[in-house]
């Protein structure tokens, strides 16, 4: 019998859950991983991770050949779909040993054997069992196995049918894994990298808060050490440097920093006075990396903190905002009063972060015209917002103490499993008198019609990576194309060259546009910054001027948001018209001549209109803006009024000219076309 063992692990495609999960994959598989690599035991095991949202459905009938054991996990609204997988891998490859774990399997142990067929659920954290569990697994069948399963700590199975638990006593050191196995991630490659880097730090949290599954999953607060810490920084940098994160022509990255609570608050002393130690640490092992991470609105009680998080490289927070209602934040052992979050978030735009604040609805004391007026509020001291409504989730007090809907919106029947793929928080999945599933359906259309969701951002990331990717590929194929192959007839084997260099030409200008636009637009939100700094030093007490100024620079956060997401869906319309000229095409001279020409002379004409349509929107939103804000901006009004009409010139002048470019390449796109596609005249007769 072979050492050597194939293990394939799987986390399911996300179903409506937040966008960040299909842009920057979730950690668990890859320290599992980690956790078989440095295992020395009984067998080998070669590994591969595979992300559906990355890499596509996993096919059980052609995927799993060879692989020895099989380990899923999911969080709530994946577990259909990784019930699915072990259920068919287990009908396609009988000796295939599969196994379960993650956020939703681990509390639901007994509904994950019995609807996944799985052979062991992994209770909680799983590394230090996982290698031990495998060769068990791969060693031993009948009776043996049995016996045996109950010698490894912290899983459930079957005896019998019956649900056997063992007892896992204490809890693993934080970075029992040191690096997480990312080369084991499915075609992770420089033509296929992540679109951003992922770190994790520490983990648990110091909070109660009773919607929370993570307090059940990861017990305690436990940190890393300070070299694996460092350690892990210069695996990501690695990574970028290998082109394996996609990085911007600057060389800058995104990294996620994935813990539940990065930086503690105040009152937890001494994890938040060693965290400021780290963070100090950590220059000069940042170098390049656009941070985000998640953290509690008193951050911006503790400038201090605040300074070393913004030295270190974190541009992008995500606060726990929740609610605005102080009986809802009690209710929920939210420790955190309304007023002071208000006060932290302002500070914290006026740090420099970019604010994406998390909030909740449904909560005990909500009201629909209460939800409304959150959302109202919460816009004027973030730039971005997550919403979900309160959803019961395995371990937390809600599970059991909620009834279930089944997913036509009525009481769930004893016995049938959860409509899982509703646990999006889009929807109660829970009774309420207030409302029924279909109400909280429209209030929750209506309250995510008020904010500005986080998801928007990185859709419009994740499509800008993905264009970008296409740019320098088509770099790479600048000089394939300025030669195109002639032949007979001008077929579409001549027209395929030409039309990329046009997509390359018209997007290359997009781009250029994009990124001058952007830019402009920082440099006003620097300046706000700066002056807002300024004139809050000087301003007395219960002046409204540092409010006033956090208000412009979440604004202009807002318009350069619009304005990028705009020039992405003209570029998108651009690059789908051009693939419907490609599709049009047919061998016939004359009609791929007219097809050509009549349809680069549209793209041409909307495109424009579009960009104007965008400049007018642009420099409009611009002066409403400085109306709005008018005298209240105290001192230096003039010299704010006159920057934003530099900028609003510079915005303007330049969409402008990107209007002007699209027609002009689109146009002589069309003449060289017709001219080179154009019947060849008749050579007269000689004389004689």
């Amino acid at each position: 019998m072979s050492r050597i063992k194939n293990v394939m692990l799987v986390a399911p495609k996300s179903t409506g859950g937040n966008f960040e999960y299909v842009a920057i994959p979730r950690q668990g598989l890859l320290y599992i991983s980690g956790a078989l690599k440095q295992w020395q035991g009984d067998f080998l095991y070669e590994r591969e991770v595979w992300y559906e949202d990355r890499n596509g459905s996993l096919d059980p009938a052609k995927d799993l050949d060879n692989v020895n054991i099989l380990l899923v996990t999911a969080l709530i609204n994946e577990a259909p779909r990784a019930y699915e997988i072990a259920r068919k891998a287990k009908e396609l490859h009988p000796s295939l040993k599969v196994v379960g774990g993650g956020p939703h399997m681990s509390p639901l142990a007994e509904e994950a054997l019995t609807y996944g067929k799985l052979d062991v659920v992994v209770i909680r954290e799983g590394e230090d069992v996982v290698g031990r569990l495998c060769d068990v697994l791969l060693k031993y069948k009948g009776a043996d196995l049995t016996r045996e399963l109950y010698k490894v700590p912290g899983i459930a199975f079957l005896d019998e049918g019956k649900v056997a638990h063992t007892e896992r006593k204490g809890m693993i050191t934080s970075d029992f894994v040191e690096l997480p196995d990312f080369d084991a991630v499915r075609d992770l490659t420089p033509q296929n990298p992540l679109a951003a880097g992922v770190i994790e730090t520490v983990r648990g949290c110091t909070e109660k808060c009773t919607y929370c599954q993570v307090i059940q999953q990861f017990l305690g607060y436990r940190m890393i050490s300070r070299e694996t810490e460092l350690r892990r920084l210069a695996q990501i940098q690695k990574l970028a440097e290998d082109g394996k994160i996609y990085s911007a022509k600057d060389g800058r990255f995104s990294v996620f920093i994935s813990d539940d609570l990065h930086p503690p608050p105040l009152r937890a002393v001494k994890f938040r006075d060693e965290r400021l130690a780290r963070l100090k640490g950590w220059k000069g092992h940042t170098d390049g990396m656009w941070m985000i991470c998640q953290t509690r609105a008193e951050v911006g009680e503790d400038p201090e903190l605040a300074q070393a998080m913004r030295d270190a490289g974190i541009e992008m927070l995500y606060v726990g905002v929740e609610s605005s209602s102080a009986e809802n934040l009690k209710a929920v052992r939210k420790r955190q009063d309304p007023s002071q979050v208000h006060r932290d978030l302002v500070a914290l735009n006026q740090t420099g972060f970019i604010v994406a604040a998390m909030t909740i609805i449904g909560l005990p004391y909500d009201t629909e015209n209460g939800i409304m007026e959150m959302a109202d509020w919460v816009k004027t001291v973030s730039r971005y917002q997550t919403a979900n409504w309160l959803t019961p989730l395995p371990a937390t007090v809600n599970w059991n103490g909620l009834v279930p809907l089944d997913e036509d919106g009525s009481i769930l029947p004893q016995g049938k499993m959860r409509p899982y793929h509703l646990y999006t928080g889009k929807q109660f999945v829970h009774h309420d008198k207030r409302w029924g599933m279909q109400e909280s359906r429209d209030i929750y259309a209506k309250y995510m019609g008020r904010l500005h969701p986080v998801d928007k951002m990185y859709e419009r990331i994740f499509r800008m990576f993905r264009s970008n990717a296409y740019y320098e590929v088509m770099e790479d194929r600048r000089e394939e194309t300025v030669q195109p192959v002639r032949v007979s007839g001008h077929s579409p084997a001549m027209v395929e060259p030409r039309l990329d260099q046009l997509e390359e030409k018209v997007f290359t200008a997009i781009r250029q546009a994009k990124e001058a636009v952007l830019s402009s637009l920082n440099d006003l939100r620097t300046t706000v910054a700066s002056r807002s700094s300024q004139v809050r030093s000087n301003a007395p007490v219960g002046s409204r001027t540092g409010d006033i100024r956090s208000m412009v620079s979440v604004r202009i956060g807002e318009l350069q948001e619009s304005l990028a997401s705009r020039m992405e869906e003209i570029n998108s319309s651009l690059s789908g018209r051009i693939k419907e000229t490609r599709t049009s095409l047919t061998s016939a001279t004359g009609e791929i001549r007219g097809t050509i020409s009549s349809r680069v002379d549209e793209m041409g004409k909307v495109a424009a209109l579009k960009v104007g349509e965008l400049r007018s929107s642009a420099v409009g939103r611009m002066a409403e803006l400085r109306e709005t804000v008018g005298s209240r901006m105290g001192d230096g009004e003039d010299t704010f009024g006159s920057r934003m009409s530099e900028v609003s010139d510079a915005v303007s002048s330049r969409l402008n000219e990107l209007g002007e470019s699209i027609v002009a390449t689109t146009n002589e796109f069309r003449s060289r076309w017709e001219a080179s596609s154009a019947p060849a005249r008749p050579k007269a007769s000689p004389s004689h």
